[in-house]
Formats: C-alpha cells, structure tokens, sequence
C-alpha cells in the first residue's frame, strides 16, 4: 500500500515540476530559472537550465506559466507581418 501512495506522490511531483516549468530559488527570490529535467530516481530530482547544482522541490517556488494566457485570443497582439512580391528582373523576394 506505501508504495502505491509513493507512486502516486511522484507522478503527482513529475507533473509539478515538468520541464519548462518556471521556478526561482528560495534563497534567490527574483532570479526567475526553468526547469530542465525532472528524474525520480535522482536524488535531487530537479535540474535547471541555468544552474549547474540539482535541486530539491523544497528550494524552489513556483511560478506561474503565462503561456496559457498568452494563447487566449483576446490578449494576443496581431502582428504585422511585411508583404513580399518577386521582383521581375531577377526573380528575388523583395520587400513592399
């Protein structure tokens, strides 16, 4: 039975602190990092992309991702993107 619970606790960890995940340190508040790799069989189980030393889940604080909003079509800006036409000499993309 305890090993079901610790399963269950370590997916639920994984999920947690996926890669991509945005963290910062305790002990640095404010230095924003991301999280490279998550492996439970590691002990520390967490390595970040711009820091040598693995982790444990209780250094980090968790930020929130602002993909998902960012993917809400109401707040996504339209970019302009420049209109191009082949120029007739030498058949090159040329700017409008």
């Amino acid at each position: 039975m305890a090993f079901k619970w610790q399963a269950d606790f370590e997916e639920q960890e994984a999920v947690q602190y996926r890669p991509g995940q945005r963290v910062e340190l305790k002990r640095r508040p404010g230095v924003v990092d991301i999280i490279a790799e998550y492996d439970a069989m590691m002990v520390p189980p967490i390595w970040l992309v711009n820091d040598p030393q693995p982790r444990y889940p209780e250094e980090l604080n968790l930020l929130p991702n602002l993909v998902m909003d960012w993917l809400r079509s109401d707040r996504r800006e339209k970019v302009q993107y420049p209109v191009c036409r082949l120029s007739d000499r030498t058949r090159e993309k040329v700017l409008v």
